[in-house]
């Protein structure tokens, strides 16, 4: 079985580029479950950053959120491109249409209706 290597690196401006973690996990296992236990390990060595940069491999729909109750810290990803149909016949509304209250948790689609779900 072959392992996967996760580097943890600083980035500040006008600073050098230090790696402040190394985990190791067996390849089969996804990268967003390396996500917590990497902030737990730099919470413990006193060099959790007030942001986190990641990889979409290490997101998913749980983290962000997690992430800032468990450790004060806020995930910053990439957004991935709209990959659904309506997007790319550009044929109805894709996800970019809509306008979304999230303290209400809803969605208005450009007619004006709202989820219900």
């Amino acid at each position: 079985m072959g392992y996967k290597v996760h580097l943890t690196e600083t980035c500040e401006e006008g600073t050098p580029h230090l790696i402040t973690h190394v985990e190791t996990r067996p390849g089969p296992v996804a990268n967003a479950e390396v996500t917590a236990p990497v902030h737990q390990a730099l919470q413990d060595k006193g060099l959790l950053p007030r942001q986190h940069l990641v990889d979409t491999g290490y997101l998913d729909a749980k983290l962000p959120v997690s992430t800032q109750q468990d450790f004060g810290l806020d995930l910053v990803d990439p957004t991935r491109e709209d990959y659904r149909w309506q997007a790319q016949k550009n044929t109805g509304y894709a996800v970019q249409h809509f306008q979304i209250n999230w303290e209400q948790r809803q969605a208005t689609c450009p007619q004006g209706k709202t989820s219900i779900s």
